[in-house]
C-alpha cells in the first residue's frame, strides 16, 4: 500500500517538474534575473543568521538571577531555560518578563 502510495506521489512530482520545464522552454526563463534573485535571498537569509547570532551573543552577556529564574520556573511553571532567555531579553527585570509570559 505505502509503494503504491509512493508511487503515486512520485508519478505527480514527475509531472509537476514536466509542467515546469514546459514552462520554462515555452516562456524563457532570464537566467542572470533568477541568479540575481537568488543571490538575493541568499544575501538577506546571510543577514538574518548573522542577525540571530549577535543577538545570542548579547543574550549570553546578560546575568540573571537564580533567584529570578526560581520564581518563574515555580510561579509560571516553564522550563529553566525558558525562564532563563525570557529574563535576558528583559535584562532581569521579572515585572516585565512576567509581563510578557501573560501577554
Amino acid at each position: 500500500m505505502e509503494a503504491k502510495n509512493a508511487d503515486k506521489a512520485a508519478a505527480r512530482e514527475a509531472s509537476q517538474l514536466a509542467e515546469v520545464d514546459k514552462y520554462v522552454e515555452e516562456e524563457g526563463v532570464d537566467q542572470a534575473k533568477a541568479q540575481k534573485a537568488l543571490s538575493s535571498i541568499q544575501d538577506d537569509h546571510q543577514k538574518e543568521v548573522e542577525a540571530r547570532r549577535q543577538r545570542e551573543r548579547e543574550l549570553a552577556k546578560v546575568k540573571v538571577s537564580e533567584k529570578n529564574v526560581q520564581f518563574l520556573v515555580k510561579e509560571m511553571e516553564m522550563s529553566q531555560e525558558a525562564a532563563e532567555r525570557t529574563l535576558k531579553i528583559h535584562k532581569d527585570d521579572v515585572i516585565a518578563s512576567v509581563r510578557e509570559l501573560l501577554a
